[in-house]
């Protein structure tokens, strides 16, 4: 738990384990602010649930792969909280789940 503290160091991390063969470490690199959206892409389709999970919900993620983690039904919850998620689209989400206006 340590990873989520606010002063645990982030920076350095994807130069630092985006190869690395554990995804636990995998998924310390989506918390750089040094990870490109290609790297953040990537992570999204790795074999580690926890590390496509955290990507999914990265806002670096590109909006088409967004879009894809959306349907993807290990990848809904933290597609759906992507702060870069568009509005429109946030909307039709809550509509599908049947969330009141």
């Amino acid at each position: 738990m340590a990873e989520t503290h606010p002063r645990f160091p982030r920076e350095g991390l994807a130069a630092r384990y985006a190869a690395h063969p554990d995804g636990n470490y995998r998924r310390l690199a989506v918390r750089d602010p040094a990870a490109t959206p290609e790297l953040i892409e990537r992570f999204s389709h790795d074999p580690v649930v926890w590390t496509r999970q955290a990507a999914a919900g990265d806002p670096r993620l590109p909006l088409h792969r967004l879009r894809e983690a959306l349907r993807v039904p290990e990848l809904a919850s933290s597609a759906g909280a992507n702060p870069a998620l568009p509005d429109d689209e946030m909307a039709a989400v809550l509509d599908r789940a049947g969330v009141p206006a």
